[in-house]
């Protein structure tokens, strides 16, 4: 069960499942073994012992969004699976006789799940699957430069007819136990169920170090299974929080009875983290099983700026929905990251996100409306009672936005290259955006593809996933439903504060705000915009965004400096927009009211 939204000192909300069930959720019952929670032991004749963790960062593993999920125990001992050519990449039929056996193939030519179905005709268990460096200096487990990527292992060619379960290490794990296999040792591998499961710790992945503030109770969390045959009492669980400077303050939760079989949801009380920049681990024990499996790792950070939902390293290929169900959904996705202020709050200025399939997305000549992503900046709980605001759909929250950008593809835009897009404050249209004190807010991406025509989906840039406790940390709706985020991955969608500094070449200049004026506003039939420049624009671009971020009206002006261009609404809807005045100076918004 995940939370609505808690700030201490305010009511807590428990939210039952009432989103769609689909693959988009975060829950064991989904294909592969991606969120399974398991631990890798290993055990070698020769005295190598291991414990891998299913985590992208410190030589852990990551599993499969294909094949089964595994609910129990599962071991066999490991072997190399060759074929007939004598690779062991698993691309082809493979000749070695795997039968009750734990297969170890090596990444690259062809999907994981072809090499997994090859590993499973010839008799295999389970298979682990090594990744390898890009350059022979690669340091073996970084995870955010230098080693080839490391994340979720997505399906291709038999994924439907896998039935065994995979998962991905690292190669310098990899390295280790060919060592033992070369040097003639057993290697057992245990795919075994630890008494923890489903860790949590913050409200966001990244926080900035001016926000961090307390961390309600039961946002750090934790299940325990009692997966013995008899009842245990006073079963201590532990969470160790493990500071950058390596600091570590511990807190604590007893269980006074657990039955054979029980299953108990630990939450910890409220907590501040160490005012400290960098990466944080959080460790979890019990104490009535203490073995390495027994314990599990989650991670968060402190940054200077940045929130962020995702884990800051960036999964290729990005995610979004099919482009079947992106037509049956009417062209339309929007999805978000929860974003909790501290006591001072603060002011937003930028929102940082990639494209993976810009050069697909995006329509030559068929002008900004069809190109445009929208940015908005909700407020999650506008009458301030501690719960989010949204239970049903975006559409709960629009008449919350305060803050709002756009952003307008070219074309060229690099696979997943992140791009920094100004962000305004929706009252006024000018920058940066104001936000209060302990308040959650939302940070949004919107896409419209009705007028683009072509019928592709935008996929994001994402990161592989982290768990949270509050339901809705990161809304998804598409294809006409609602869901609590894509399983495996979260997109990449940042918020930054004012201090942040851009590095990206899409970053969009300020114009300033004096140079544009309005009137009539509010407007019935036609809005003028008196617009005074320095100099010549080739062109001077206005378009009004409805409260979507999508463009609703588009005008251009070629070779324009100082003069009014007049826009007709007679045929919009009254409400709120803003109007984006783009030049050759830069850019900027401005909030205009339709009344009829």
């Amino acid at each position: 069960m995940k939370q609505l939204f808690l700030i201490p000192g305010k009511a807590i909300l428990l939210c039952m499942s009432f989103l769609a069930i689909s693959m988009t959720l975060n829950a064991q019952a989904d294909p592969g073994t991606d969120d399974d929670g398991f631990t890798v032991h290993v055990e070698s004749s020769n005295g190598l012992v291991l414990d891998l963790v299913n985590t992208f960062q410190d030589c852990g593993w990551v599993g499969s969004t294909y094949g089964p999920s595994l609910t129990d125990d599962l071991c066999g001992d490991l072997a190399w699976g060759y074929t007939a050519a004598g690779d062991s990449l698993g691309c082809a039929p493979i000749v070695t006789d795997l039968t009750g056996k734990i297969a170890l193939l090596r990444r690259g030519v062809c999907n994981f799940s072809l090499k997994v179905y090859n590993a499973q005709q010839a008799g295999a268990v389970g298979v682990i699957i090594s990744n390898h460096y890009s350059n022979p200096d690669d340091e073996p487990c970084v995870t955010r430069s230098g080693t080839l990527f490391f994340g979720g292992m997505s399906g291709g060619d038999s994924a439907t007819a896998v039935v065994i379960p995979s998962v991905f290490i690292q190669r310098y794990t990899c390295e280790q136990l060919d060592g033992e296999l070369m040097a003639g040792a057993n290697v057992n591998i245990c795919f075994s169920f630890p008494r923890l499961f489903n860790q949590t710790a913050v409200y966001h992945y990244a926080t900035p170090l001016s926000q961090v503030d307390t961390i309600g109770e039961g946002i750090m969390s934790v299940y325990f299974n009692n997966r013995g045959n008899t009842t245990l009492n006073d079963v201590v669980i532990k969470a160790d929080v493990v500071a950058p400077s390596g600091t570590v303050t511990s807190y604590e939760r007893i269980i006074a009875e657990s039955l054979a079989g029980q299953e108990d949801t630990i939450d910890f009380s409220a907590y501040k983290p160490a005012l400290e920049l960098g990466k944080f681990k959080v460790v979890f024990s019990n104490s009535a099983y203490t073995t390495s499996r027994d314990s599990l790792t989650t991670f968060f950070e402190h940054t200077d700026y940045t929130f962020a939902t995702d884990n800051l390293v960036i999964d290729p290929l990005g995610v979004g929905p099919a482009d079947a169900d992106f037509i049956a959904g009417n062209f339309f996705v929007q999805n978000g990251g929860l974003c909790v202020t501290g006591t001072d709050g603060g002011a937003a200025t930028y929102a940082t996100f990639g494209i993976a399939n810009a050069d697909t997305v995006f329509v030559e000549g068929a002008g900004d409306e069809a190109n445009t992503i929208g940015i908005i900046v909700y407020d999650a709980d506008a009458d301030n009672n501690g719960i989010i605001d949204i239970t049903g759909g975006w559409a709960d929250l629009q008449f919350n936005q305060i803050g709002i950008g756009s952003y307008t593809m070219t074309g060229d835009e690099g696979v997943d290259a992140l791009i920094d897009v100004p962000i305004y404050d929706f009252s006024t249209g000018s920058d940066p955006v104001p936000l209060a004190p302990q308040h959650p807010y939302y940070i949004s991406l919107v896409y419209d593809g009705t007028l683009a025509g072509t019928g592709y989906c935008i996929r994001f840039s994402n990161t592989i996933d982290v768990p949270y406790r509050i339901n809705l940390t990161t809304p998804l709706q598409v294809s006409g439903d609602f869901f609590s985020g894509w399983s495996g991955a979260e997109i990449i969608q940042r918020m930054q504060l004012e201090g942040y500094v851009s590095t990206s070449t899409k970053e969009n200049k300020l114009l300033d705000a004096s140079k544009v004026n309005i009137t009539p506003n509010p407007a019935n039939d036609i809005v003028r915009l008196d617009v005074t420049l320095e100099k010549v624009s080739n062109a001077v671009a206005v378009s009004l965004l409805d409260w979507t971020g999508r463009p609703v009206r588009t005008q251009v002006e070629k070779n324009f400096q100082n003069g009014q261009i007049t826009m007709q609404v007679g045929d919009l809807p009254s409400g709120y927009y803003l109007a984006w005045i783009r030049t050759s100076e830069g850019s900027t918004m401005k909030k205009v009211a339709i009344c009829h």
